[in-house]
């Protein structure tokens, strides 16, 4: 039994035809008559009863009719759905993020993304670089977005954006009057450094080392959201990427300085697993984040 011996039954209990169901069918009459002949042959019945002036269903006809066109309406259900994964119109993109990348960007991400594809589904996990790697090499996330630091030869990893490493402080404070501030003026500052053994920690720690300074901080936090809070209650200033740093109510009221002598950067970079073919809506979930998220984040000094 084929879809196409089905196609012509459904068509010519329809049109009470052969001849009506070969046109619909851009066949001939014997074409249409053939594909019967093997269908009733396939189920071991007969479907028509045959006259010189019309076509009568049997009752075995009357009976498989809507089976075959509930089987046609799925077919054509299953033709649209996977189009509309292929044209990435629907679908679903499990997507891996590093959490303050999380919280600071993929919001606005996210929302850019749900205007234009409204019925794709975007499952995000908020993950440590750590659980970010495993959940790509396990395949349980499609895409990601974070900065590693170490090396991860199964994953390929693409640029989203460069930005200059800059301190972060309340907007009206004497250090936010300067466009650029020295790393040698934020040893004169309270500083709510990111615990040891991060990134950022690490990158901060190794660039102060070079000029033969030690970062002696006023507190430490885990989470770039609890050092950002704690700057929020003036209890002193941070050190991070400006991507890090979220546009929204209550963060609006950080001022953020591009940090010179030496000026240091820190990449965010989209990562896939090697080997592994992306989805069509993950493709479109990548090209809308390079157009929300941009080339950079903050002004260079």
């Amino acid at each position: 039994m084929t879809l196409r011996q089905l196609q012509a039954f459904v068509l010519t209990c329809q049109l009470g035809s052969f001849t009506r169901a070969a046109e619909r069918m851009l066949i001939t009459q014997s074409a249409v008559t053939l594909l019967i002949k093997q269908l009733e042959s396939a189920l071991g019945v007969t479907l028509f009863d045959r006259t010189t002036r019309a076509l009568r269903l049997t009752s075995a006809a009357n009976e498989a009719l809507p089976i075959a066109e509930r089987m046609l309406r799925n077919q054509d259900l299953l033709t649209d759905s996977v189009r509309a994964l292929a044209e990435g119109s629907r679908g679903l993109v499990t997507l891996g993020v590093t959490v303050a990348v999380a919280a600071a960007l993929m919001p606005r991400v996210v929302a850019a993304f749900r205007t234009q594809y409204p019925k794709v589904t975007v499952v995000m996990q908020d993950l440590s670089p750590e659980q970010l790697v495993m959940k790509m090499l396990d395949e349980e996330v499609e895409v990601a977005i974070g900065t590693l630091d170490t090396d991860a030869p199964d994953l390929d990893l693409t640029d989203l954006l460069q930005a200059q490493m800059s301190l972060v402080c309340q907007k009206g404070s004497p250090i936010a009057e300067a466009e650029c501030i020295p790393w040698a003026a934020v040893l004169e500052q309270p500083v709510i450094a990111i615990k040891k053994g991060s990134g950022i920690r690490t990158l901060i720690d190794e660039t102060l080392a070079a000029k033969g300074k030690t970062l002696v901080p006023v507190y430490e936090a885990s989470l770039v959201t609890t050092a950002l809070a704690m700057t929020a209650e003036g209890l002193g200033v941070s050190i991070l990427p400006p991507y890090l740093v979220p546009q929204l109510p209550p963060y609006s009221q950080f001022a953020v300085r591009p940090l010179v002598d030496p000026v240091v950067s820190r990449g965010l970079s989209i990562m896939t697993k090697k080997g592994r073919s992306l989805s069509h809506a993950a493709h479109s979930f990548i090209e809308v984040t390079r157009r929300t998220v941009g080339t950079g984040a903050g002004s260079p000094c």
